[in-house]
């Protein structure tokens, strides 16, 4: 397998791998296209070998992207919501109790999307502290 695939299947970044064939802590080969080739009974005998504290970065990472992965979720579902919300506003324009039922529903969905975009900086600030842990 290649250092991408190595990476997959140990929840690691594909530089981690790099860095681990670098400074010998994982054999690999380089094949006729110059790509990094990691046999699976070599990353078998290192994912054994792995010690608590790559064990900690490897699954900080996997939180990492989890996170990410339903920030990005949640901001984007808050948006359609405060689009979706803002459209109904508009065709309630001649309706004055639709109206105003209509501007306080997008008074919540645009607090919601505030919210999801608020905690944008938290994303960054866990991903940013998980990089200088690794």
């Amino acid at each position: 397998m290649n250092a991408k695939e190595a990476a997959s299947l140990l929840g690691v970044h594909y530089k981690t791998i790099l860095n681990m064939i670098n400074d010998g802590r994982l054999s690999a080969s380089k094949s006729d296209s110059r790509d990094w080739i990691i046999s699976e009974s070599d990353l078998a005998a290192r994912e054994q070998q792995i010690g608590d504290k790559e064990f900690a970065a490897i699954y900080t990472h996997m939180a990492v992207q989890l996170i990410e992965k339903a920030h990005n979720r949640a901001i984007k579902a808050a948006m359609e919501d405060l689009i979706e919300t803002a459209r109904a506003t508009i065709k309630a324009k001649d309706n004055r109790n639709e109206l105003n039922q209509q501007v306080k529903r997008l008074q919540h969905a645009l607090d919601a999307y505030k919210a999801a975009e608020a905690f944008t900086h938290t994303v960054h600030s866990i991903k940013k502290q998980a990089e200088i842990d690794e």
